[in-house]
């Protein structure tokens, strides 16, 4: 086995620690602020008052799982009536 010639010192480790927690929110807001350019939010949350899809003003980028549904039924619905 070999033997360690030096181990980390709790500053050390707290330092390292702490770029290590800066380095994953830095990649977390990539990631968030790239996914919001894509054109979809991803809303957990309905924001129209009644929580109807069908007049709510944001539900061309809503992100919402009832507008998706609504979404993919609504094009699924515009493209059987071009059939």
């Amino acid at each position: 086995m070999m033997k360690h010639d030096r181990t980390m010192t709790r500053r050390e480790f707290i330092g390292w620690s702490i770029r290590f927690l800066l380095l994953g929110g830095l990649f977390a807001l990539v990631f968030r602020r790239r996914e919001s350019a894509s054109g979809e939010t991803t809303q957990d949350t309905c924001t129209d008052p009644k929580g109807y899809c069908r007049t709510c003003s944001a539900l061309k980028y809503c992100g919402h799982p009832t507008a998706r549904s609504f979404k993919a039924a609504i094009s699924q619905s515009q493209g059987e009536q071009r059939s």
